[in-house]
């Protein structure tokens, strides 16, 4: 009976080893991606992947991501009951090449894995709060960048005994597309407005938020230059000489021109 036991203990020291070092993170190449071959975390946790919607999200702008540009990307898992919570998350295009620079924002809570392609949590990060668990992190847009590019995470929710029986794995994804300069041009044509035109000084602007306006004289001197922090910006042109004048709006590599008039 002696030898079985140790026979058994033996053999259960690699899986042990194994559980140990994935509680710090993937091993890296287990998002479900076309470059990852598919893999997920099933290749060590019993189960199928389940697919969720909605489990990534970004600061892109819903008209798409600027190339060079940095944004903040956060994986969100939810699962009732879970003990430990880790994920894996990655961006490629549509070849399966790794696309973008991530840059760890959570050192405490996540690290680079996959060749430094993908992210990863630590083992202070798979601690969820309450039933889920979130991470954040920057991704910097390749330049040049394909026009659409694909974010992947998978997730491991454990159950905490010490074994890969009765984990459930998840697996999202998120397509972005590059927001090109025409298309910038065009959004923000489409969704800035101003008025009275002419004016005899008061004039209200709609723009989009985070947007930035300056009027611009004939003779290309800028005479005022703010943002747009409100849906509506009202301001006052009765101290200029009466005139033509610019309007000129930037936002997301857009820019418009549009005359006004002063009377």
């Amino acid at each position: 009976m002696k030898r079985i036991y140790n026979i058994f203990f033996v053999l259960s020291i690699p899986f042990i080893l194994v559980l140990y070092s994935y509680n710090d993170g993937s091993p890296g190449g287990k998002t479900g991606s076309m470059g990852d071959g598919g893999a997920t975390c099933t290749g060590c946790h019993t189960g199928s992947a389940q697919s969720q919607p909605n489990w990534i999200e970004t600061t892109i702008p819903e008209f798409g991501f600027i190339a060079g540009d940095t944004y903040t990307i956060t994986a969100t898992g939810t699962h009732q009951g879970v003990v430990k919570f880790g994920f894996e998350l990655t961006a490629e295009d549509g070849f399966g090449n790794k696309m973008g620079t991530f840059t760890i924002t959570e050192p405490t809570r996540t690290k680079l894995c996959n060749a430094n392609k993908a992210v990863t949590h630590t083992a202070n990060g798979n601690v969820p709060n309450g039933n889920s668990n979130s991470w954040s992190m920057d991704w910097t847009a390749p330049d040049p960048a394909p026009d659409l590019i694909k974010f992947y995470a998978a997730f491991n929710a454990g159950n905490g005994d010490g074994t890969s029986n009765n984990d459930v794995v998840f697996q999202t994804e998120l397509t972005v597309s590059q927001f090109h300069t025409n298309i910038a041009d065009n959004y923000l044509e489409e969704n800035t407005s101003f008025f009275p035109n002419p004016t005899s000084g008061a004039v209200t602007i709609e723009a989009p938020m985070g947007s930035n306006f300056q009027i611009i004289d004939i003779n290309g001197k800028v005479i005022l230059n703010s943002t747009i922090i409100k849906p509506k910006t009202n301001i006052n042109l009765n101290h200029l000489d009466r005139g033509m004048y610019i309007i000129q709006h930037s936002y997301q590599g857009g820019l418009s021109n549009n005359k006004i008039i002063l009377n």
